[in-house]
């Protein structure tokens, strides 16, 4: 039996890694085979729709930063960037004329042709401010897969202050320092293998800014990326609490002139943070997991930069396991007598009535396929009782005789769970325990082992689409924090809409831009992305991976690390053709 010892150990190591994000992104809901990556259909740009105005007044240049000062989980020693501008401003001159095809983002209207401003771009098939030569397809630079059209240089008049956070130089955006009462306890308790602190992912992400407004064409501003300390406690906030807090935060937010947010997703980005943000009318790239209801209910303020949604997971659980998994033995289990078993599933879910949508979606698409559920089970986000939540919800599905557990946990939970197994001589296959290498290593490895996830094989950190960015923006310097993808995605993706969305940037012309983005190229580090109207996400399919306890990761050169099945194909969220042939079992590890 773990004792309380053992168990605040615990806690404080995982919280620790909870507080980054590695490669792909920590799943707070469906790790179910839920996913980060996703796979163009088609390559078509949708019409235009209607949307609200989503502008105001300026407000930008209105607050001062507060700095990423360092607390108790900081390190001083990465410096603090976090309230001053960067880079230079984006105004390079071309030819004069009006935007041409290449230029423009399609028939959403979002591109710089569409917009009221009395400026224009040079003519189509003129070179952009990188240097390329637009034309039809090209991308403005070269060294990304996931790049936007190439837009000829911008001159003229923007429009000035066209919406909040918006001025004829500048557009503001913002970072909420992470803050929790267990933030010392974390930082004493992490060690080599927790990510960075809010300075140096701040480091970070100036070093990309800078960068990003040198390459990316904003219509005469640059970007300008302020920090301030949050007064809320994320992990209360996580469990419904302090709720107060977050909502002063997204008024500080405001205050200080933001456009948008990009505050640290699972971390300082929370639900009721996010919700305060769109309330404010400052839109946010950090949502996670949330359904599609969520994200048009907060339209056009709330995007997901480093996930699907949770109704996008959902539907990829169901097809996976209908087709590929159900009513074959249970192979990946760690009991041999189970893997001669047909599966019985069981699922895990938060009690949060947000996650339990999900749930209700999964539960109710498996049905439809004949596969009924034998246990569900569903827990407080309430970390000092996941050892007996876990406990009961570990013995409960034993004598439900589960041979597949699908854990759409947060990353936490299933260090509790799979003790608990271990305590109970149980060993079913676990679909679930991912969110990369590092923090895979954490539960037991008696169950981790074979686990199957919508981790693949990571790449080399250094051999990332990131890292190549990073050495452009600062030759043979090195990024600050381990986890630096993930600064790097969110950041391209906010650019991308801002380019996009022309020299009239609104929260309507920024979600228009969004909508229509081409598709990316193939084989991008963050999987293949697609547009598309109502598509908050920009991600549509992702791999599935199996655990291997004595494979060296690629991303940290540590020992245990997902290996891609079947080749380290995409599987699309919402297609089921695309995890044909039906009844077969998926190939991983020579099963």
């Amino acid at each position: 039996m773990v004792g309380p010892a053992e168990v605040e150990a615990m806690v404080r190591r995982y919280l620790a890694r909870v507080a980054v994000r590695s490669i792909p992104v920590l799943a707070l809901l469906l790790a179910a085979l839920l996913v980060i990556i996703l796979v163009p259909s088609h390559n078509s740009q949708p019409a235009a729709t209607s949307l609200g105005s989503g502008s105001g007044s300026s407000a930008g240049g209105s607050g001062t930063s507060t700095g990423a000062q360092s607390n108790a989980a900081q390190s001083p020693a990465a410096g603090n960037q976090s309230g001053s501008s960067a880079g230079s401003s984006s105004g390079s001159v071309g030819a004069g004329g009006s935007v041409g095809a290449s230029g423009a983002s399609g028939a959403s209207g979002a591109g710089p042709g569409a917009t009221g401003a009395s400026g224009s771009a040079a003519g189509a098939g003129d070179v952009s401010r990188t240097g390329v030569k637009c034309g039809p397809g090209v991308r403005q630079f070269s060294y990304s897969k996931y790049a936007p059209l190439c837009v000829p240089a911008f001159s003229g008049n923007n429009g000035g202050a066209t919406a909040a956070g918006v001025t004829g130089s500048t557009i503001t955006i913002v970072y909420r320092n992470r803050s929790s009462g267990e933030s010392a306890a974390i930082s004493a308790a992490a060690g080599a293998a927790a990510g960075g602190t809010d300075a140096q992912y701040l480091q970070d992400m100036q070093t990309f800014v800078g960068y990003f407004n040198k390459i990316f064409e904003l219509y005469g501003r640059h970007v300008v990326l302020k920090a301030f300390n949050s007064q809320g406690d994320y992990v209360q906030e996580d469990q419904g609490q302090d709720l107060a807090a977050a909502e002063a935060d997204a008024v500080t937010a405001k205050d200080m002139g933001a456009f948008a947010d990009v505050s640290f997703p699972l971390g300082s980005s929370t639900q009721p943070y996010e919700e305060d943000l769109a309330r404010q009318g400052v839109l946010s790239m950090g949502a996670t997991y949330m359904p599609q209801s969520w994200f048009q209910q907060f339209a056009p303020y709330e995007y997901s930069a480093a996930s699907p949604t949770g109704t996008q997971a959902g539907d990829h659980t169901i097809h996976l396991v209908c087709t590929r998994m159900a009513g074959m033995p249970a192979i990946f289990a760690g009991d041999p007598l189970m893997q001669k078993t047909k599966r019985v599933f069981g699922l895990i879910t938060p009690e949060n009535p947000i996650y339990m949508q999900t749930g209700d979606q999964i539960q109710a698409g498996l049905s439809a396929c004949g596969v009924k559920l034998a246990r569900r089970a569903s827990y407080a986000v309430d970390i000092p009782t996941y050892q007996q939540e876990a406990t009961s919800i570990v013995a409960g599905m034993k004598a439900a005789g589960v041979t597949t557990i699908l854990c759409g946990c947060d990353p936490l939970f299933p260090i509790f769970a799979a003790n608990a197994a271990d305590a109970e001589h149980y060993y079913p296959e676990w679909a679930g325990l991912g969110f990369g290498d590092p923090l895979a290593r954490l539960p037991s490895s008696d169950q981790m082992k074979d686990a199957i996830s919508t981790d693949g094989t990571q790449p080399a950190a250094d051999a990332t689409e990131a890292y190549t960015a990073f050495q452009k923006a600062d030759p043979g310097g090195k990024p600050a924090e381990i986890y630096f993808p993930l600064p790097y995605e969110i950041l391209l993706y906010l650019f991308d809409a801002l380019q996009g969305a022309g020299p009239d940037l609104t929260p309507s012309s920024f979600q228009r831009a969004v909508f229509s983005m081409p598709a990316s190229l193939p084989n991008g580090d963050f999987g293949p992305w697609q547009s598309g109207v109502n598509k908050y996400a920009p991600f549509t399919a992702t791999q599935v991976g199996w655990w291997d306890p004595n494979a060296i990761s690629k991303y940290d050169n540590m020992k245990g690390a997902w290996q891609s099945c079947e080749g380290g194909q995409y599987f699309a969220f919402d297609n089921p053709e695309a995890f044909a042939p039906a009844g077969r079992q998926l190939h991983c590890f020579n099963k």
